[in-house]
């Protein structure tokens, strides 16, 4: 195991074993746990909550430069971990992408320093930490969480959002043939397709898929989560011709919470990392929080 030495092994049932490395592992820092349950292995890495901020600030903003840009980010990584925490979550997944840990080797000074400026520093409603969300772009404006997802957050708002307008993805048209969909649809063959109602902030609310008598009622989110990375965005029309189904839409990701393009758009026009903040979370607080 790559010369680790492992200061604990124990079964802890007829399905799961577990180990642990004796020290750091270098590149992946704090404990690494392994655990055998049933015929899949899990790989969990214990790391401190400031390597985690800094580790997934540098996987979002990559070789950019612009640091009150990089402070806003460094704010939403580490409001969105201590919205986890305050939830009694503790393990997160390496599947989402703006979210997903994947060391400190390779950390900029840069990235470093505004995380450090922003240590302790989150977004909180009513006294704590939010649940914050980022996307890449934006159709002209941020998108309220309810109408993505159902359910209401209070402090989750739509914001005009102008300066998407620059960004590639801010309209966009791809086709998809339909052999490719009756896999999700269970459709064989689709005879067409209709959105019937919009949301205020145009995501599809109600598409239906045609078969003769048959049909499958879905919302837009469901399938742009299903198509995704394919589809965009959740924000879409969509029309079928012949043998293949042409989406035309608008944004890039989510559409809830900071847009990346706008953010550095921001900070490239001289607005503080608090400004941008302010800006895309207009009624939750920057708060300083004390450490764990």
């Amino acid at each position: 195991m790559g010369g680790y030495n492992f200061e604990e092994y124990r079964v802890e049932d007829t399905y799961t074993k577990f180990v642990k490395t004796a020290q750091d592992s270098g590149y992946f820092s704090g404990d690494l746990v392994l655990k055998c349950i049933g015929n899949s292995i899990y790989l969990q890495n214990i790391v401190d909550e400031e390597d985690y901020v800094i580790s997934c600030t540098q996987n979002v903003v990559q070789q950019d430069t612009m640091k009150e840009y990089i402070k806003a980010v460094a704010v939403i990584i580490r409001t969105y971990l201590y919205h986890l925490i305050s939830e009694n979550i503790y393990m997160f997944p390496d599947s989402l992408p703006y979210w997903k840990y994947t060391g400190v080797g390779n950390i900029s000074k840069l990235v470093e320093t505004a995380v450090k400026e922003t240590n302790g520093e989150v977004l909180t409603y009513i006294g704590t930490p939010i649940y914050p969300f980022i996307t890449y772009c934006t159709g002209g404006f941020t998108v309220p969480y309810e109408e993505i997802f159902g359910d209401t957050l209070a402090y989750s708002i739509s914001v005009e959002d102008s300066l998407s307008r620059n960004c590639p993805f801010f309209t966009w048209k791809i086709k998809i043939p339909v052999e490719e969909i009756k896999y999700f649809t269970g459709i064989e063959k689709l005879d067409s397709v209709k959105i019937i109602n919009f949301t205020t902030h145009l995501i599809p609310d109600t598409i239906v898929f045609y078969k003769g008598d048959d049909k499958l009622v879905l919302r837009g989110p469901a399938l742009y989560q299903t198509l995704y990375p394919r589809l965009p965005s959740p924000s879409f029309q969509i029309e079928m011709t012949g043998d293949t189904l042409v989406f035309e839409g608008k944004g890039k990701g989510i559409l809830i919470g900071l847009p990346l393009w706008s953010a550095k758009q921001m900070a490239l026009n001289g607005e503080s990392y608090s400004k941008i903040l302010n800006y895309y979370f207009p009624v939750s607080e920057l708060t300083k929080i004390t450490s764990r």
